[in-house]
Parts: C-alpha cells; structure tokens; sequence
C-alpha cells in the first residue's frame, strides 16, 4: 500500500460538475475502449487508547463534508481543462464503521498527477453539519465534548515519491482518503479545553463559546498534517 504525502492547501474556485462528462452511459455493459475504472473511498483510522497523555478521550461521531473531487490529467489529451470534477456533496461519518466509497467512475487512460478535494460547509438544514465543514464529537475525561469548523480548503495531493502517479491503463485503481484521527489527538492537548459557558457539554469551535478558539485553530491544523491518500 502506497502513501501519499501530506497535502498543500490552496483557495481555489472549482466549478460544480453535475456528471463526469466522460463517463460512458449507465446503460452500457462494458467500459468504453482506453478507459478504466477508479473508485475512491474515505475513511478515518482510530484506535481508542485510554489516558492519552492527561487526557482519557473516547470518540464518537466524526463528520466531514467534501464540496467535490477533482482529478487532474498529467497530460493535456483528454480536454483543454485538463482535469476532471466530479460532483459534491459528499457528506459522510468516518467513525461509521469501514471505509465508505464516494465514487466509482470510469475515466480515460492516462497519468493522474494529483487528486483533489475540498472541504465547505454543509447547505443542508437537515443535517448535523449544517453551516460547517467539520464536526467530531465523543467525550474528554467523561465529559461530552463537540469539535466542528467552518473552514473552507482545498486539498491537493500527489504521490509522496514524485516519481509515482495514479496511471489508469484499462484497470480499475482504489483509493482511499485516510483521517488518521490517533496522529490528531496526539498532536493537541484536549486536556486545556473547557466549558467556559457551564451548559455541560465542551465546544471547541472557531465561535469561541467554551473560550477554546486557539485549540479549535490547532485541531483544524492537526487534521490537515495527518490526511493521507493510500492505494487500496
């Protein structure tokens, strides 16, 4: 299994795709010739350990929304943009059980130099995530705590050998975009949070209730150092 290496991050405006324009319809029974198949899951990687560092921290819900993924061709020869976007939102828990597949396409041959995605806040008034980005909940010491973020970022990655790329050559490709949530809580002192405002229940949110902004800033920051993108 082939790691990516850690990701850059940029603000960049990517357009909504309804469809991947190069698919081949659903009705045909084959892949359309120099095609091949990429399927791209998600999931978070956590190994509950009691007493981490000050801290006894047990999780329980981790939810994320991906506004959408983009490929990008190494070669100018499928179109004159150069990429490939396929249509968000993917709004999924990582904590749910195993790793949860976000699309399976059929794409052209060809060299992939870098896969991207993007992290926006939720549009659905329906859901836990509504006007954020990011949402993970469980208990600190006992005590019920709720991290989110409202943070907008686009994630670029490629392979951490730069002389590896994702090459489609009639074959169906795995990835998976890995949270490694262990990585997280070890770089952050949830110990130093608290529940500034007494209802109970520890916030750590950029809106600064529970007075936790700068720990909210440092968990965001941890999360970007310790997302992978593994072959399957």
């Amino acid at each position: 299994m082939n790691v990516f290496k850690k990701m850059k991050f940029g603000v960049v405006a990517l357009s909504l795709a309804t469809v991947f324009t190069a698919c081949s319809s659903d009705d045909d029974a084959t892949k359309a010739p120099n095609q091949g198949n990429l399927k791209i899951a998600a999931k978070a990687s956590y190994i509950p350990v009691a007493n981490r560092g000050t801290d006894n921290v047990n999780l329980g819900k981790f939810l994320v929304n991906f506004k959408e993924i983009e490929l990008e061709l190494q070669d100018g020869f499928y179109d004159s943009d150069d990429d490939i976007e396929l249509k968000g939102p993917f709004e999924i828990d990582l904590l749910s059980g195993n790793s949860i597949q976000l699309v399976d396409i059929e794409i052209p041959n060809g060299i992939y130099e870098e896969i991207e995605f993007e992290f926006d806040k939720s549009e659905n008034p329906n859901s836990d995530l509504f006007g954020k980005s990011m949402q993970l909940t469980g208990e600190i010491n006992g005590q019920a705590f709720v991290f989110w973020h409202d943070f907008e970022d686009e994630i670029e990655i490629d392979y951490e050998d730069s002389e590896q790329k994702l090459i489609i050559n009639n074959d169906t490709k795995e990835v998976v975009i890995n949270f490694d949530l262990n990585a997280v809580l070890g770089m952050v002192d949830l110990s130093t949070a608290t529940d500034g405002d007494g209802d109970g229940v520890i916030t750590i949110s950029p809106e600064d209730l529970d007075g936790n902004n700068d720990l909210a800033d440092a968990i965001k920051e941890a999360f970007k150092a310790h997302i992978d993108l593994l072959d399957d």
